[in-house]
């Protein structure tokens, strides 16, 4: 009888954008004796001609996809046909020593280019509205901590929404634990490029933080919804940084314990308050010292009657060919956006330090290319960190060509490409894997809401805890738990019921168990 772990994935968008008009739909994964793998899909398109499908595989996480799977047969290549039930059957040998977990992708693509004004168009400020709506309010972690966990679920649900390999990045300040929600759109070719897109999505302890910075979620969500659809060879990770407020800790613990190894920073773009835009003149002021400092921008200041009608980017030396391609893709694509640059010295924390004040600041401090992206906060907005920081004050037109800009630079630097993308981690542990005298509880079991994770006098390295759906799509992953806690409670209160497995891995060392969530 063979071994058999089936997969149902749908590619699907929850928003009514235009599509690439590919989908990869319903792949069964089936593991055959003699370490063959058996894929079957349905495949759809609109265009005329036949697609190139292409079958990738790597271990399970691994950020580049680099096992040969040039012995692969079946529906796959440049001529496939659209239809149900199609197969790729692929001989998996090589590799059976050294993983039973694999990460598999497909990707089906036209040669049809995409219209990049047409993409850009797609940017919607109703759209804006709705994801601010939803996040005004105070969030922090003291006085806003329920808003806080609603939106730490509202942006990790939208990273799962859209096919992301989505994960959460946990640390503890205090009794508190900070999560950056982290979600990689996977580059169909050239995977362990990465392009960042980031904003914070914590506030001050008094203010409802319309403009800092859930107008920079908003912006990051709406660039995700549009850029979703479409394949790109390289990758593009979106991420919502917890606790800047605090001191960028957030974005501290990301680039000290979070990078991925293997993967290659390409740029990373911080949205910084992007909502903010004024007429006025004299509404625009600068830190002591601009002038000196940056004589042209200073200029474009005055020559314009420092109105505060501009989005700033403000970049490291690395970042020149980002800043490049944004203004470029502002002046082609979204003319009206009015864009002014400053390059930071390289001692920018000793003589402008106010240059440094939000989460591209520790991209910097790594030598990675960044800019922020911003209205200008206390220079430009007056209620900067009060109570009346809402989204009435707020010109949506100005977020939405940010936003546009913002797409625009993305799809020409990550090389957007007609393309569908299905990918998995799947694993082929079924039962319990004991090692020595070490036990794993989960407590209840049944549960709802949450569930505790025990492994109690456990002598393990760093913990990852991995929770799957029956069809074995990873819904929730956390990396790098501290083993001396003996203890991790998951939120599962936003996950349908049903059975779902539980996998702990420290080392060499892995342990799966099912829970029934009710």
């Amino acid at each position: 009888m063979k071994n058999t772990l089936t997969f149902f994935f749908l590619l699907t968008f929850f928003w009514s954008n235009a599509q690439p008009g590919i989908s990869i739909e319903n792949v069964e994964v089936e593991k055959l004796p003699n370490n063959i793998l058996s894929i079957t899909y349905d495949l759809q398109f609109t265009a005329s001609e036949p697609v190139e499908v292409i079958f990738r595989a790597a271990a399970a996480g691994d950020p580049e996809l680099d096992y040969n799977t040039s012995n692969a047969i079946g529906q796959l290549g440049p001529d496939t046909g659209a239809g149900v039930d199609r197969n790729i059957e692929w001989d998996y040998s090589a590799y059976v020593d050294s993983t039973s977990e694999f990460r598999l992708m497909l990707v089906a693509k036209s040669a049809e280019a995409v219209d990049i004004q047409n993409l850009v168009d797609q940017v919607d400020s109703s759209q804006l509205i709705g994801n601010l709506t939803f996040m005004e309010g105070i969030r922090h972690r003291s006085t806003g901590a329920a808003h806080l966990a609603e939106t730490q679920s509202f942006i990790r649900n939208r990273f799962l929404g859209t096919n992301l390999e989505t994960t959460v990045q946990s640390f503890n300040i205090g009794n508190y634990e900070a999560q950056n929600i982290i979600g990689k759109k996977i580059g169909t070719s050239d995977e362990s490029e990465v392009y960042i897109l980031d904003g914070h999505y914590d506030s001050v302890s008094d203010s409802p933080g319309a403009d800092d910075n859930a107008s920079a979620i908003a912006g990051m969500l709406e660039a995700l919804r549009v850029l979703a659809p479409y394949g790109f060879k390289k990758s593009i990770r979106f991420i919502g940084f917890d606790m800047e407020e605090a001191g960028l800790l957030g974005s501290i613990e990301y680039v000290g314990n979070g990078l991925v190894q293997g993967e290659n920073i390409n740029g990373v773009l911080n949205f910084e308050m992007i909502g903010f835009y004024t007429d006025e003149p004299n509404s625009q002021s600068t830190p002591v010292g601009f002038s000196l400092l940056f004589p042209d921008a200073y200029a474009q200041l005055e020559a314009d009657e420092f109105r505060g009608n501009f989005i700033n980017l403000v970049a490291n030396v690395p970042a020149q060919p980002l800043v490049a391609a944004y203004e470029a893709a502002a002046a082609t694509y979204v003319p009206e956006l009015r864009v002014i640059s400053i390059e930071a010295p390289a001692n920018w924390s000793i003589i402008a330090p106010d240059l440094g004040r939000s989460d591209h600041a520790p991209f910097w401090s790594a030598g990675n290319a960044a800019v922020m992206l911003t209205d200008g906060a206390d220079f430009r907005n007056p209620y900067y960190h009060t109570p009346e920081d809402t989204q009435d004050k707020l010109n949506f037109t100005f977020m939405r060509q940010v936003v546009q800009a913002t797409v625009a630079t993305l799809a020409e630097l990550a090389e957007i490409e007609t393309a569908a993308t299905w990918w998995t981690d799947t694993d082929f542990t079924t039962s319990v894997q004991e090692v020595e005298d070490c036990q794993i509880d989960l407590s209840p079991n049944p549960a709802s809401g949450f569930i505790n994770i025990n492994w109690n006098n456990c002598q393990l390295g760093k913990v990852d805890v991995k929770l799957m759906d029956i069809s074995g799509r990873v819904i929730q992953k956390v990396n790098g738990i501290d083993p001396s806690n003996r203890f991790y409670q998951l939120n599962i209160s936003d996950l349908k019921k049903g059975i779902y497995f539980i996998q702990l891995t420290t080392g060499h060392r892995k342990w799966a168990e099912k829970v029934v969530f009710n």
